[in-house]
């Protein structure tokens, strides 16, 4: 085992060589500015990693950097996350300088924590790990030191494995080696399980290395970037939260009936955990009944009316987003995951691609412009005013210039089932495309566009987006959508689709809606060829950024 830390020397010094000189220097630091204040705590982060210092006064100036670090590493992410891909140049530069100084911070606690597992030998060793084990039993207070130092590793790589899925990215092979090399290293040592505080992260509760480890594998289990910057932000919170109620085990429970199911990691690996258990010498459990209970508490008082504050959920969490999301990571974290509901087969064509609500609407009414069925005298003197001018090919945002099929795009089919794909295409060939968004997919074989949504996108390697798009079933049909309130005056009429009811897969009928308009027992009006007809909706079966789709009543 080694970190492969290049060798340090006097050359080049850092600002600063001790913690009061580093206390000095922050007050130097533009926080408010985050581009500048990113640029100069990466440069003399990356000074301090070739300089020559005592590990414990390395710590110590890690220590002092790192609340402001977290404090500018947030306010950075703002502009970057939840945005679609590819990026915008602004927008990939915020990402690119979030991760750097990540790295950059991680590499410093991995040089004290390298010096920790070296002890006297200056090899990092399994006979230097078992010396440095026997001393910590010895002298409890060596122990807490070095505890607190494996918890601040681990927990750097904790937050760099956010804004990596912030910025539509999954941590690659390296990180998760060297995460389950910290760890094992920490396991090891016996500090895993020693509670150690963390003001920067966790205020005043106690934390451990192993709740930090175990937050890493719940983030990644629960698929965060999957979801919007918000309820990813709720998520993260969660598994930070509740890290300590995990446990390990290097045996499988033996009644499994009355356990929840554990997460399986392999230290060994390059991997993060899974549910599948393999034959693996560093197999681990992550032991997660503890946490079950905890969420199946908080389902059942929500359910009974109890606020999500009240339940130290955060005070930004709403209902029933907060039912929904808790449901998602129980099923993920303590229940084996989540099974596809069809099996899913390569894939190897193209298909037609159409991103956008509009622009879906627009192609999949025979690239008719949508105009409300019933308009205002001013409406149409804006149309006569259009025709006068442009004849009949007026300007409208989305056929501006007669573009044709140039909205339609070709993806690679990866894998499909009948419920989904895996798409991709050349990152920056295409419209930008993000999580939540309404499309419409065409395959060889078929002859229609079917209607459904971007779970999620990923950028893969420099030159790639992946994409997971769910199909909605049946055909899509485009209408015109408004909501009537009683006693007021209806809104303006928007564009909508009506899904059919499939009786041979008990799919009822849907409508997909302008994202917001759902409220329970909701009135809407619906145009379809020129008649009228009065839905009222009752459940949303899929939300995403720009659309909802609804269960409704005739």
């Amino acid at each position: 085992m080694n970190f492969e830390l290049p060798p340090t020397g006097t050359e080049q010094s850092p600002a600063f060589v001790n913690a009061t000189a580093c206390a000095e220097w922050l007050a130097t630091v533009p926080m408010a500015n985050a581009v500048q204040a990113q640029a100069m705590l990466l440069h003399q982060l990356h000074l301090m990693h070739r300089f020559t210092l005592a590990p414990t006064e390395r710590f110590v100036i890690l220590e002092a950097l790192r609340g402001p670090i977290c404090t500018v590493q947030e306010d950075a992410s703002k502009k970057f996350s939840g945005r679609p891909l590819p990026f915008a140049p602004h927008e990939q530069a915020a990402l690119d300088s979030t991760l750097n100084v990540w790295h950059a911070l991680a590499l410093g606690y991995l040089r004290c924590f390298d010096a920790l597992c070296c002890g006297d030998t200056g090899v990092f060793s399994a006979p230097a790990l078992a010396a440095q084990h026997a001393q910590l039993v010895s002298h409890p207070e060596l122990a807490g030191r070095a505890a607190k130092l494996a918890q601040r590793t681990l927990a750097v790589f904790a937050d760099w494995q956010v804004d990596i899925c912030r910025g539509e990215q999954l941590p690659d092979a390296s990180y998760w080696k060297m995460l389950h090399q910290i760890f094992s290293a920490t396991e090891t040592l016996g500090v895993m399980t020693r509670a150690v505080t963390d003001h920067v992260r966790h205020g005043v509760a106690h934390t451990s290395a192993l709740a930090t480890y175990a937050e890493c594998h719940l983030v990644s289990t629960a698929n965060i970037y999957e979801l919007p910057a918000r309820h990813l932000a709720w998520v993260v919170r969660w598994a930070k939260r509740w890290g300590p109620k995990i446990a390990l085990l290097k045996e499988p429970p033996e009644t499994i009936g009355k356990r929840a199911v554990p997460l399986w990691v392999d230290v060994e690996s390059e991997l993060p955990a899974s549910y599948v258990p393999q034959q693996s010498n560093g197999g681990r459990w992550l032991e997660t009944t503890e946490l079950r209970k905890s969420l199946i508490a908080r389902i059942t008082l929500l359910a009974q009316g109890r606020e999500p504050a009240e339940l130290q959920l955060g005070d930004d969490v709403t209902q029933p987003a907060a039912t929904q999301l808790l449901q998602r990571v129980l099923q993920r974290w303590c229940k084996g995951g989540v099974a596809r509901r069809y099996e899913r087969h390569a894939g190897h064509s193209d298909c037609s691609f159409i991103a956008g609500f509009d622009t879906v609407h627009f192609h999949l009414s025979g690239r008719q412009v949508f105009r409300a069925p019933t308009r205002s005298d001013t409406a149409l003197r804006r149309e006569r005013e259009e025709f006068e001018t442009f004849g009949d090919h007026a300007r409208h945002p989305v056929d501006a210039g007669d573009q044709g099929d140039a909205h339609i795009e070709s993806w690679h089919i990866v894998d499909e089932s009948a419920g989904g794909m895996r798409v991709t295409r050349p990152l920056k060939e295409g419209a930008r495309i993000g999580t939540g968004l309404l499309i419409a997919v065409k395959t060889p074989d078929s002859q229609r566009f079917a209607l459904g949504n971007v779970r999620w996108a990923l950028r893969e390697g420099d030159s790639s987006l992946a994409a997971g798009i769910q199909l909605f079933p049946g055909e899509a049909r485009p209408v015109a959508i408004r909501v009537v309130e009683s006693g007021t005056t209806a809104s303006a009429w928007r564009q909508g689709f009506l899904l059919p009811a499939i009786t041979a897969i008990n799919e009822p009928a849907t409508v997909v809606v302008a994202a917001g308009t759902f409220r329970l027992d909701r009135s809407i009006e619906v145009m379809v060829d020129q008649k009228l007809q009065m839905l009222k909706l009752y459940r949303v079966l899929d939300r995403g950024i720009e659309f909802e789709r609804c269960n409704y009543y005739d």
